[in-house]
């Protein structure tokens, strides 16, 4: 159940594919793309090749930018910034445009994935990195009439056997150049060369080339125009200028994976819901405008209130929506999902609760694991443990409980990541007509899984938050209010009933089919974040707060086996060892392996306060006394629902 997802995340903005073998023909490989690129140039094609990367996209959203020839940015969009933005519309058969991966720059890719309009997108480095040995070779071989765009340290050098019939050259301040310079040199560029044919035109010129190349494609598009970049900088510099170009560094050995823009979509339309909690709506819009994987378009539903009063939104909050659908009555939880059904005309849909507020990337997270495998992906995940005793005999996975990996279960909620057409299957069966506060997550994932298609969160590591689909701070602040529906003892029994009555309708959980997997999920989860009301949370840091003063150059054995009951020895079968502060060869405390130890510490001081609650769980799955350590503290992690 967590061996089908093969791309991970392990640190910011860097996808990594996990097993090459499994990838499908949505992904193309660095390598195979050089070569495809290379047989056009031996054939003699005519196409276009732009190149745009970090800096690229740096000037297109006015950062402050230092190029590594010398050239600066200040903040603020600059001419060549807007140049370079005008650069990426050309939709043309024989027109290309290399972007950063999701394996180097996530944020850059999808961005570019929005911006680009034609979908004939490759590497921005195909030139680099795995494939500059073979470019170097490759190049010095080759054979045709040529026009050199460079740098002006190129003048009078040697570009193999290429027969150069004009050499024009940029200064290293590119910003500065466009605006004084640009336009004559595309002018020059054209009277002197714009009406021949079957030229190869070698440009290599940092962001000056993505414009040139593309002022010169709409003038002639029967040449062949390329932008090799820094791979040609041991001709124009004539020096190592990239650590790619010293055989044997990682850079050299470096291999890149994306997604085949023909096959694959990234539009998703976002549905937003505003209910009792209109001062959230604001931040939430914010979050969804400022994903790295733009929307297409985003909506609102708007749910009556029943009661005393109601909520009115102002037209300024109203006009930043492509649509939007305010209900005078309380019609409850199915509302937003059936007109989701109306509006969305894109192929992927995503809905959120009003007490969601998601990373930067959890668009991007939700669409990076639906190209491994289709189905439902939500933030807050549930495998049920027992239908009879639903919501308290559950285990709960995503925001408030990460997980490592992404995983498999029962049914979702907070956010939802679909695509469209499940919203006709979840609405075409009879629950929405008999149930008004409760029961659209799970129809969603059981109408899902009638047609081959599970429920997932998504990974949630703890220390990437934007990859979440609900970040912590505020799903605990919004989540726990009085206008959340879960607060309801009431709401919690119609949500148990509604569960046994999909089940008794044929819905079989996880856990009911494959008992085992309760075990390989406890290993993806890390420690749960609790919330700062918990009255357990406050036990512990009152009892961290009394230890941390006490902690010198030489720390004692911390909290030491005498401070355990001889029955959460006997379960854990712990040893003195494990109560130790760790210090490094030098007797100083190592920061990480300190702050881990006063965890666990605090964890066994939750585990011993709470464990008369937890022994009747122990029983119900059949666990032994004799477990190991890791073992113990997943468990804690996996029933700490049990004291919300």
């Amino acid at each position: 159940m967590l061996e089908k997802f093969y791309i991970t995340c392990e640190q910011e903005n860097h996808w990594t594919l996990t097993d090459k073998t499994r990838a499908d023909d949505k992904i193309i490989f660095l390598d195979n793309e050089y070569e495809k690129f290379w047989q056009k140039i031996l054939r003699g094609e005519n196409f276009a090749l732009s190149r745009c990367a970090d800096g690229e996209l740096g000037l297109m959203l006015g950062r402050e930018m230092h190029g590594c020839d010398g050239g600066n940015s200040s903040a603020g969009i600059t001419v060549l910034g807007e140049a370079l933005k005008k650069s990426l519309k050309i939709d043309a058969p024989n027109f290309y445009y290399g972007i950063s991966c999701p394996c180097c720059d996530s944020a850059a890719y999808y961005w570019y994935l929005r911006e680009v309009k034609s979908s004939n997108i490759t590497f921005s480095n195909i030139w680099l990195n795995e494939n500059f040995k073979a470019f170097q070779n490759d190049f010095q071989t080759l054979e045709r009439d040529a026009v050199l765009i460079t740098n002006w340290r190129g003048k009078d050098r040697k570009f193999g056997r290429l027969k150069v019939k004009r050499h024009y050259l940029v200064s290293d301040d590119c910003v500065k150049f466009w605006e004084e310079d640009g336009e004559n040199l595309i002018r020059q560029i054209i009277s002197e060369t714009g009406h021949e044919k079957n030229l190869l035109y070698v440009v290599s010129a940092g962001p000056l080339s993505c414009v040139i190349i593309a002022e010169l494609f709409k003038n002639n598009s029967d040449n062949c125009y390329i932008d090799f970049g820094s791979a040609t900088d041991l001709m124009t510099h004539e020096r190592i200028t990239r650590p790619y170009m010293i055989d044997g560094t990682p850079y050299s050995k470096q291999g890149c994976w994306m997604f085949d823009r023909k096959k694959i979509d990234i539009d998703i339309d976002v549905v937003l819901t505003c209910y009792k909690r209109p001062q959230v709506l604001a931040q939430q819009l914010d979050a969804i405008k400022n994903q790295t994987l733009k929307p297409h378009r985003i909506f609102l539903y708007q749910d009556g209130i029943e009661g005393y009063y109601k909520v009115e939104l102002n037209d300024k909050i109203l006009s930043e929506f492509d649509a939007c659908k305010i209900s005078a009555k309380n019609c409850g939880v199915w509302k937003r999902f059936e007109f989701a059904k109306e509006i969305a005309k894109s192929p992927y849909v995503c809905v959120f609760d009003d007490d969601t507020i998601p990373g930067a990337r959890w668009l991007e997270n939700c669409h990076i694991n639906m190209m491994q495998n289709r189905g439902v992906y939500g933030t807050n995940g549930v495998l049920v443990a027992n239908p009879e005793n639903y919501p308290r005999e559950k285990l709960s996975v995503g925001w408030h409980n990460p997980n490592l990996r992404t995983c498999a279960v029962d049914l979702v909620g907070h956010a939802w990541f679909l695509e469209r057409e499940y919203l006709e299957w979840m609405l075409a069966k009879p629950y929405s007509k008999k149930h008004k506060l409760a029961g659209e997550d799970m129809a969603l994932s059981f109408a899902a899984l009638e047609r081959g298609f599970g429920t997932y969160v998504p990974q949630h590591p703890k220390k990437i938050l934007s990859l979440w689909g609900s970040l912590p701070e505020f799903g605990w602040k919004y989540g726990t209010d009085e206008a959340a529906i879960s607060m309801s003892n009431n709401n919690l029994r119609i949500m148990r009933s509604t569960l046994k009555e999909m089940h008794s309708d044929g819905w079989r959980f996880l856990l009911e089919k494959n008992p085992a997997y309760l075990k390989e999920i406890l290993y993806v989860l890390s420690a749960k974040n609790l919330s700062p009301e918990m009255e357990s949370l406050k036990m512990i840091k009152c009892a961290l707060d009394d230890i941390l003063p006490t902690l010198g150059r030489k720390p004692p054995i911390f909290l030491g086996e005498r401070k355990y009951s001889s029955l959460i020895q006997r379960i854990f079968d712990l040893q003195a060892e494990d109560y130790h502060v760790l210090e490094n060869e030098n007797d100083e405390i190592e920061t990480e392996k300190l702050f881990d130890t006063l965890r666990l510490g605090a964890i066994h001081i939750f585990f011993t306060d709470v464990y008369g609650d937890l022994e009747p769980f122990l029983t119900q799955w059949g666990l032994k006394e004799k477990i190991d350590f890791t073992d113990g503290r997943r468990l804690l992690t996996a029933y700490s629902f049990n004291f919300d």
